[in-house]
């Protein structure tokens, strides 16, 4: 059994795209956390929201080391 591992390369277009998709992301959930009175709905949202603000600083450090590459 042979096995081809064929994966492919980040674009920056797809970085960027993708942050842009978790910004809004972000953007939606803060609004949420704001506006929520339920402080579990509150705490879950907050969490999501740190993690995936941290998944944009990736995609973007990745942006910044594509642009280096070249």
């Amino acid at each position: 059994m042979i096995i081809i591992n064929k994966r492919r390369e980040a674009t920056p277009k797809f970085i960027v795209v993708i942050s842009i998709i978790f910004g809004l992301f972000v953007i939606i959930q803060s609004v949420q956390v704001i506006y929520t009175p339920h402080t579990f709905v509150r705490v879950v949202n907050l969490i999501s929201t740190i993690f995936v603000s941290g998944a944009i600083g990736a995609f973007i450090r990745e942006l910044f080391i594509l642009k280096k590459k070249k």
